[in-house]
């Protein structure tokens, strides 16, 4: 071979081998491309009680009421439940802190109610955000009865504005915040 074929031959040679080096990271095998970390999903919050009673005795044609605070957004679940099947109790959800006298002149907005004769009662409310309520419990007999309820707020995500978890403080005594009136007959305010 002519030394003009054999040093372009060697050049050519020269630049395959940069241009090979070049390609691969200048030797070994090629890097792999970085693994994207995960978005970490929130961790939904536990259920928190925010009002809660236990065999708490409600005498026929009476009404209780016990307002409470809610810290957060999220469903409001409550369930009333009590002893004899023979009596009908009704439940009721209201915005903001309300006393009975308030609750039938009107001045109150119900949000969600449940007026059926089986047991138990059940309340649903989607809350926006952190706010107050009360519920209101009516015995229409015909008898006496031990009344137990419970309102859960379930939110959907944790957020740093979020308080303590557990049980709200206004569950804590049997009489904390209750208050039970006679039922005078009037239609309760919708």
């Amino acid at each position: 071979m002519p030394d003009g074929r054999m040093a372009g031959a060697r050049v050519a040679a020269v630049l395959l081998a940069l241009v090979a080096g070049f390609g691969c990271g200048g030797g070994g095998s090629p890097t792999a491309a970085p693994t994207p970390t995960p978005t970490p999903v929130p961790t939904p919050l536990p259920p928190l009680t925010v009002a809660q009673r236990t065999d708490y005795p409600l005498q026929a044609n009476y009404i209780m009421w016990l307002p409470f605070p809610t810290n957060r957004a999220g469903l409001l679940e409550g369930t009333v439940d009590w002893t004899s099947a023979a009596n009908d109790l009704n439940a009721y959800l209201v915005k903001g802190e309300c006393t009975y006298d308030q609750l039938n002149a009107g001045q109150c907005e119900t949000l969600v109610s449940s007026e059926g004769t089986n047991k138990p009662e059940t309340l649903r409310y989607q809350s926006p955000q952190a706010s107050s309520y009360t519920i209101f419990i009516h015995n229409r007999g015909p008898g006496d009865e031990s009344v137990t309820f419970q309102v859960v707020l379930s939110a959907s995500v944790a957020t740093s504005a979020s308080s303590p978890r557990g049980t709200a403080a206004n569950s804590e005594r049997a009489d904390a915040g209750l208050q039970v009136a006679r039922f005078r007959g009037q239609p309760l305010a919708r």
